[in-house]
């Protein structure tokens, strides 16, 4: 590898955190994008490739987010090791949430009784697909809550 790339992927390459988050997060957008295209197909009877298009722009996107967090976190500690990088294990970190909230949406949508348990509450306020709490405020100014 030329000299000059190496500084980039040399951290991803020595830590484990680091490519542990990155194998997490190909596995989890796999099984994102196939669990997608199953539920499309067979669930929802409403497969659309302009959908799925969409979708996987999106997927890039996040990868294309990661090699932008490798750089910054080259850029910044300038060959400094921390035995970690900061700005891409948290990129990574919250790839992988978005992932598992995604797949755990598409559970709920392939089992409706999911939808009363706990976990789905949290993931779908997390995603701000579940149940909101609404404030209005009385006439005296007190928030009162529904």
């Amino acid at each position: 590898m030329p000299e000059f790339i190496d500084p980039f992927f040399a951290p991803i390459r020595d830590s484990q955190p680091a490519q542990v988050g990155t194998v997490a997060l190909l596995v989890l957008t796999l099984a994102d994008i196939l669990f997608g295209v199953a539920n499309a197909m067979f669930f929802q009877q409403d497969f659309s490739s302009h959908e799925l298009r969409r979708g996987l722009f999106r997927k890039l996107g996040n990868f294309g987010m990661l090699l932008v967090a490798d750089i910054l976190d080259a850029l910044l500690l300038g060959g400094l090791d921390l035995g970690f990088q900061p700005i891409y294990i948290a990129t990574v970190s919250a790839f992988v949430l978005m992932e598992v909230a995604s797949i755990f949406e598409l559970w709920g949508a392939v089992h409706p009784e999911f939808r009363d348990t706990p976990i789905w509450a949290f993931f779908a306020n997390a995603k701000g697909n579940g149940k909101t709490i609404t404030t209005e405020v009385s006439d005296d100014g007190a928030p009162e809550q529904d």
